[in-house]
């Protein structure tokens, strides 16, 4: 019979392989758009274009370069394993509804042009956990969540495109993200771990007083 540390063991390992597959059709994706010049990335999200409606789908597996794939990919992983270790059962409809959700908000309000990446599923990610991690004040949760801040709070900035004029940034699609995480958390505030409640035990006074023997 497993013990409860194989059984937490086995599930940490879980996580870490299914972010790691996620990480690597990602990748794939990309190499094989790249070494065979196949020109995918025409096929990205463009807004309120039903002939391009699919570009919901397939937007987070398009990226320009390895840089642009190397910044998603990273605090995906990170971000994707945090999903996959605290939302065991519900894990996998919470991504699915990231993506769904982040693609069709992106489609509705972007601007014209051809929107590529996974950085509005990189934002709903973070956005989800830092929010219902707020939410439910459970503290493996939240000490995760200030990890997510620690390394990837510098993403507010995302939502700025005129700090980087030299790059096409798609703002829309990173709002997009956020909205979708916030909707989230709250929608599915009352899943994953629960915040222990420690009772602190009072000692019973006795009072009883002693009677002295009556004469």
């Amino acid at each position: 019979m497993e013990t409860s540390l194989q059984i937490e063991k086995n599930h940490f390992f879980r996580s870490l392989s299914k972010s790691t597959v996620l990480i690597l059709l990602i990748v794939l994706a990309f190499v094989i758009n790249d070494v065979f010049t196949l020109g995918w990335n025409n096929y990205g999200l463009e807004p309120r274009s039903l002939q391009k409606f699919f570009g919901i789908f397939t937007m987070p597996f398009l990226h320009g370069d390895v840089e642009h794939l190397f910044s998603n990919s990273i605090p995906l992983f990170v971000l994707t394993f945090g999903l996959f270790y605290f939302f065991r059962v519900k894990s996998a409809i919470i991504l699915l509804m990231t993506y769904l959700l982040t693609g069709i908000f992106t489609w509705s309000i972007g601007r014209s042009g051809n929107h590529i990446g996974a950085s509005g599923i990189l934002y709903g990610l973070a956005f989800f956990l830092v929010t219902i991690s707020l939410i439910k004040q459970e503290r493996s949760l939240m000490s995760f969540s200030l990890i997510v801040i620690f390394l990837y709070g510098s993403i507010v900035w995302g939502f700025f495109p005129q700090l980087f004029p030299d790059k096409n940034i798609s703002w829309e699609g990173h709002l997009s993200g956020a909205i979708t995480g916030i909707l989230l958390a709250w929608f599915y505030r009352k899943e994953g771990p629960v915040k222990k409640v420690y009772f602190e035990e009072e000692e019973e006074e006795d009072e009883a007083e002693d009677e002295e023997p009556s004469e």
